[in-house]
């Protein structure tokens, strides 16, 4: 029967009891469980058997399919307050890694650039990954299949993308190889961003001209990596994009959490 864990079930418990403003000992009266066990299940150290976990709900006038709602939406808005912040954070790192990038060939490069440039790419991939998270989760709330999988999808090729400036970094490939292979992931990996643009796009009819025009930003900057010549100007194109993907994230988080 009960799908929550602890101690997201306790916390939960706690939270239906102070708002129905019901003492521990109130709470055994009405539901025959003993203190010490409601202090337990409460804090987290014990997950109660169903027919404990019935009794329990009934007596806060709750019964389970309520309290998996509520713990379903509280894990959404958790989710998506972190995708937002990380995505804050992933945006800001990317300004660091443009110049790390910039001075990468230059010689007489100082003893610790290695390792700044390894920790601010791993920091990028790390950020990304609760960014686009975000994006997911967006798409089990709008049950948008589409944006789900895209956003799965450029997560994957982020990954291979900063784990490749990465290997290359420790070994001899020079600045034209370099940028040639950069250059051909942009083309290989186009689709995707104009998958994932056109999946932000869609999204208009519920979420606003703020995801009609971040899926634009998204689909030309992939069309600039299409086609080879211009994936200069996609990178510039993917920063207010990605602004307004940040701004989107927000803006469902603060829906959700004013529909509470």
């Amino acid at each position: 029967m009960a799908t929550l864990k602890q101690p997201q079930l306790g916390q939960t418990i706690l939270a239906l009891r102070q708002e129905k403003k019901i003492t521990q000992e109130e709470l055994v009266d009405r539901c025959n469980v003993s203190v010490r066990t409601i202090q337990r299940i409460e804090a987290g150290e014990v997950t109660p058997r169903d027919s404990t976990l019935k009794i329990i709900l009934e007596s806060l006038d709750y019964d389970f399919n309520q309290i998996q709602d509520r713990s379903q939406k509280k894990r959404r808005l958790d989710m998506l307050n972190v995708a937002w912040v990380m995505g804050t954070i992933y945006f800001l790192t990317g300004i660091a890694e443009t110049f790390l990038d910039f001075y990468r060939f230059e010689i007489d490069l100082p003893i610790y650039y290695s390792w700044t440039y390894t920790s601010v790419k791993l920091i990028i991939l790390a950020t990304y990954i609760f960014f686009m998270f975000g994006f997911v989760e967006i798409g089990k709330i709008h049950k948008n299949a589409f944006l789900k999988i895209s956003a799965i999808l450029m997560l994957g090729s982020m990954s291979i993308m900063e784990f490749y400036d990465i290997i290359t970094l420790f070994s001899n490939f020079s600045e034209e190889e370099f940028l040639l292979v950069k250059g051909i992931e942009g083309v290989v990996f186009a689709g995707i961003d104009i998958a994932f643009g056109v999946a932000l796009f869609k999204l208009a009819s519920e979420l606003g001209n703020l995801s009609r025009i971040a899926g634009i930003l998204q689909i030309l900057a992939g069309l600039c990596f299409l086609s080879f010549v211009l994936g200069f100007i996609g990178l510039f194109i993917l920063l207010p994009a990605t602004i307004l993907q940040i701004m989107l994230i927000y803006k469902v988080f603060d829906r959700l959490k004013a529909a509470q």
